[in-house]
């Protein structure tokens, strides 16, 4: 083999590791930029034909990276570009010295197409990372928007919480003050009419009336608390769930044990609310669908957060049906959907025929004076 050919073989070679090991730099997109760039421009001048008195520059924008040396002189072989962005670079190899005319000045035809290659793989190479920081931009603005969203659902779902409670204050202090009322005036009255001569004869009728009476004052009084629990606002919810474990027991022949863990912190009024009333349709769905003789219900303290859990060892069901709002469970996807809003979670335990176990989950907020 002659030295020529010899000689042209090296250059190649020199070209192509060149090449190999610039490609794997510019893979390396977690890196910082200017960290690669050095080290690409570092690998040029040994890829020319004269590398002892090669020197290379690599600008993007306004930033350069330049070896050992490096001065601008007239024997320069440069290859430009510009992203899809619209940002200008350049890279440059010179010789301090100058050599033997070849295809372009003192540069080899192959030369120009390893610069130009060189160039097309900067090239691509930084539109990645602008295309990874459009991605990372609109990323930001979408969890922006997608933060501001779900601050304007919590609002709307604590907002639409409090005016349904405010609905059912309103008409349990209706059925007290005015049902409740005119029922026990009624009641008062016909105990004035018992034992007067004009009603002589109507005792029994009177008292079965009375009876009545008195099993729909009840009722009304039930019917109020029901609605809107006092307890729960004068002493708070684990007074209140408590409340309605008794409740289901005495009303509902429903046993449901309650149990307490933790200590007790301040509830906004929302959440309280919606802790309440989703446990309340817990025990109901419990009740009505479970075919269990009881159910258990718990409140829990921890870690910043309340959880509120009902179990039952009835039929169970399969969770999955929470999850889609137009079967049977829109009960509990209903539940399931205010607590996500509320930055809460639904966890449900549940199988056919081996009962089951749903737990409502909240952080605990700030609550003001």
């Amino acid at each position: 083999m002659s030295d020529a050919i010899l000689h042209k073989l090296q250059e190649r070679v020199k070209e192509l590791t060149a090449l190999h090991r610039a490609a794997r730099l510019l893979q390396a997109h977690d890196r910082p930029v200017a960290d690669v760039l050095a080290e690409v421009v570092a690998l040029l001048p040994g890829a020319w034909q004269y590398p002892a008195i090669g020197v290379a520059r690599i600008r993007v924008g306004e930033a350069e990276h330049v070896t050992p040396g490096w001065r601008e002189t007239p024997w320069v072989q440069r290859a430009e570009f510009v992203t899809r962005g619209g940002e200008a670079g350049s890279i440059e190899v010179a010789y301090l010295e100058e050599r033997p005319a070849a295809a372009e000045g003192p540069f080899l035809a192959e030369e120009r197409e390893l610069i130009g290659s060189l160039a097309e793989m900067l090239r691509a190479h930084l539109e990645h990372r602008e295309s990874d920081r459009a991605l990372r931009d609109a990323r930001d603005v979408l969890e922006a928007e997608v933060a501001a969203r779900t601050a304007d659902l919590r609002r709307l779902a604590s907002r639409l919480t409090l005016a349904e409670e405010r609905e059912r204050r309103a008409i349990a202090a209706d059925l007290h003050d005015h049902v409740g009322q005119a029922l026990a005036f009624i009641k008062l009255r016909i105990r004035e009419f018992q034992g007067n001569a004009i009603f002589g004869g109507f005792e029994d009728s009177l008292g079965e009336t009375l009876r009545l009476l008195d099993q729909t004052i009840r009722y009304t009084r039930d019917l109020t608390a029901e609605i809107s629990p006092p307890v729960l606002y004068e002493l708070g919810l684990a007074p209140a769930l408590d409340w309605l474990a008794e409740h289901f027991g005495d009303k509902r022949r429903f046993p449901v044990r309650f149990s307490h863990t933790g200590r007790a912190q301040p509830l906004a009024e929302d959440l309280a609310v919606m802790l309440f009333t989703s446990a309340r349709e817990l025990l109901l769905n419990s009740l009505k669908h479970s075919g269990a003789p009881g159910a258990a219900l718990e409140l829990a303290w921890a870690r910043g957060e309340v959880a509120v859990t009902v179990t039952d060892r009835g039929r169970g069901f399969d969770p999955a049906r929470a999850a889609d709002p137009r079967g049977d469970a829109f009960g509990l996807f209903s539940i399931r959907e205010r607590f996500r809003t509320l930055g809460g979670a639904v966890t449900i335990d549940a199988a056919a025929g081996q009962g089951c176990r749903i737990t409502l989950r909240a952080p605990l907020a700030e609550v003001g004076p």
